[in-house]
């Protein structure tokens, strides 16, 4: 294990947690800074919440998007990409204001249409049907991505981790279950995998052991039974939460090998080097992209079936 490395780790951490922990569990409304003059023109008067947390998760996705962004400028360094910007942030403007006038099926054809013409203007002399598949999917997978963590605010995440109004910086402890579930998998996986591990998981990354992939596994089922017990509506058993805790262990390590997948592809080491050893956002984040939009389905499926 890299010592140089793990205290970068632990120092992020140290700032990292308090900061996060204020971000999710805050219930200010931002829209409440804007004059009411303003909302009525252009929101018709009707309440918009926008807390932290949302604003947090839009920072992050767009920060990821520009990082993905910029290995593909790797392969195609005469580009238009800042045109999918523009798509990107008309679709979390329509997110938070009611009764937006396209479906996503609409938006996804938009979308379409965008890196089409992207790649027909500046594509010349490249592979267009790889450039135009590459910015398509990368875009589509980090807006559900985005759209999946807004989601962790609205139903039925709500009403099955019901907020505790009483309290204002323990009022989304459901949230931070989710994600102390998913980071402690991460965290448990790289250091038994560092310290114990003796089998490699996968040829995609090297590094990844069986070992530190199945304490991953137990740590986030643990986290997922507890805060299930403790914290989700009765009505719910708790064997759903052990289906919560095996789905957020495998599958944030698929997307933990998905963006490798992708770094090994533009064949770079770390997405950036925004955060101090880490990497990038795509580094720290990708378990969290692929994983948020898994627990939006399963709570989904949970609701409507004893509902």
């Amino acid at each position: 294990m890299n010592k140089t490395n793990l205290k970068k780790r632990l120092i992020f951490v140290f700032w990292a947690i308090p900061l996060g922990w204020w971000i999710v569990n805050s219930t200010f409304n931002i829209f409440s800074l804007l004059p009411e003059t303003i909302i009525k023109i252009f929101f018709n008067s009707q309440q918009i919440v926008l807390h932290p947390g949302h604003v947090c998760a839009v920072i992050i996705t767009f920060l990821a998007i520009f990082e993905y962004f910029k290995m593909l400028d790797r392969l195609f360094p005469k580009n238009g990409f800042w045109l999918v910007y523009i798509w990107l942030g008309l679709q979390v403007v329509s997110y938070f204001v009611p009764d937006s006038i396209l479906t996503m099926r609409q938006d996804s054809f938009i979308l379409l249409i965008t890196v089409t013409l992207e790649s027909f203007v500046w594509g010349k002399n490249t592979s267009r049907w790889k450039r135009a598949s590459l910015l398509f999917s990368g875009t589509i997978f980090l807006l559900i991505a985005c759209f999946s963590l807004l989601d962790f605010y609205d139903n039925p995440f709500q009403l099955i981790f019901p907020p505790n109004n009483n309290s204002p910086m323990f009022s989304q402890l459901g949230i931070v279950i989710v994600l102390t579930s998913i980071f402690l998998c991460d965290g448990t996986a790289f250091f038994v995998g560092s310290i114990f591990g003796k089998h490699h998981f996968s040829s995609i990354s090297p590094k990844k052991t069986i070992e530190g992939s199945i304490a991953g596994l137990f740590a986030s089922i643990i986290v997922c039974l507890v805060g299930w017990f403790f914290l989700a509506d009765p009505k719910y058993p708790l064997f759903l939460g052990l289906i919560m805790g095996i789905l957020i262990g495998s599958f944030a390590q698929i997307g933990d090998l998905l963006v490798s997948l992708i770094k090994r592809y533009f064949r770079v080491k770390d997405s950036s080097n925004l955060i101090p050893g880490h990497g990038g956002i795509l580094d720290r984040f990708d378990s969290l992209f692929f994983t948020a939009p898994i627990i939006n389905l399963f709570l989904m499926v949970t609701f409507r079936l004893l509902n």
